[in-house]
């Protein structure tokens, strides 16, 4: 297991490590909520090595905050596994991308 950690880098947030069941915890979380101010701000998960369904909700979680917030919220290098996660949940529609 790899731990989660997250480099700011302006509005950009540069997501590592794995963000599966065993590291979205409580501290990531509160840390992660703290990621969301007002403005735009883009979750980059090019280092992301592994995902599951924990990663799918905790991104529409960060959307549903960033809503509450007024913050523009877009996710960039999103893994294969999590778009194939979220188009199977039917739920990918509401991931906003940056990719091409």
């Amino acid at each position: 297991m790899k731990p989660i950690s997250f480099i700011e880098k302006n509005s950009r947030i540069i997501f590592s490590g794995e963000l599966t069941l065993l590291t979205i915890d409580n501290s990531f979380e509160k840390k992660s909520k703290r990621l969301i101010k007002s403005g735009n701000v883009i979750f980059d998960l090019s280092n992301i090595s592994k995902v599951d369904t924990a990663c799918l909700a905790w991104l529409l979680a960060m959307l549903e905050l960033s809503a509450k917030k007024s913050c523009q919220l877009t996710f960039d290098n999103l893994p294969k596994d999590l778009i194939k996660l979220a188009q199977l949940s039917r739920v990918d529609m509401f991931l906003p991308k940056t990719d091409k």
